[in-house]
This record gives C-alpha cells, structure tokens and sequence, in this order.
C-alpha cells in the first residue's frame, strides 16, 4: 500500500494509508524509503506529522551515530525514546 503511495507524492508524510478494524494507519517514508507506520485511534494529523518528523529526526541521529550498524537491531535506547514520543504527542 504505501509503495504504491510513495511514488504519487513528493511528501515524505503519507497521512492515512490504510484502515484495519476502527483503527487508522498513517505512513511516513524517508528518503532513503524507509517506512513508519503509526496504528491510531483519533484523527489528529498536526500531532502525527510532528510525531513522524522527531522520528526521522531520531533515525537520522542513528544512522550518524559511527558505532551503529545500519541492518542491526535498534538499541533499546531508540525504542525508550519513541515510546517518550508517542506519550508526549498522544497522550
């Protein structure tokens, strides 16, 4: 699904790209086309794309950092700090 959706935009945020149940699915790709996927409840697009954008800018951090490989697991560092993320964005 958002494959087919990445090439049709040039924006890196998809916003809502699926549905399962009565739950909604939006969808963000990096340049390099790696995807997040955010399963929510509400439909509150400001706090998404803000929560999306500190990802990114989480990921890049990573991605710089010299002492991680890119293909290994993520440092439970990284998950610690996306969880603070979604508290602060999503309550």
């Amino acid at each position: 699904m958002i494959d087919e959706l990445v090439w049709g935009t040039q924006a890196m945020h998809l916003k809502q790209v699926d549905r399962f149940n009565d739950y909604l699915v939006s969808g963000f790709v990096t340049a390099g086309h790696v995807r997040f996927m955010l399963l929510h409840e509400a439909k509150n697009e400001d706090s998404i794309k803000s929560f999306f954008n500190d990802v990114y800018e989480l990921y890049i951090r990573l991605l710089m950092n010299p002492f991680f490989t890119v293909g290994s697991k993520m440092p439970n560092s990284f998950d610690q700090r996306i969880r603070q993320l979604a508290k602060r964005y999503f309550g």
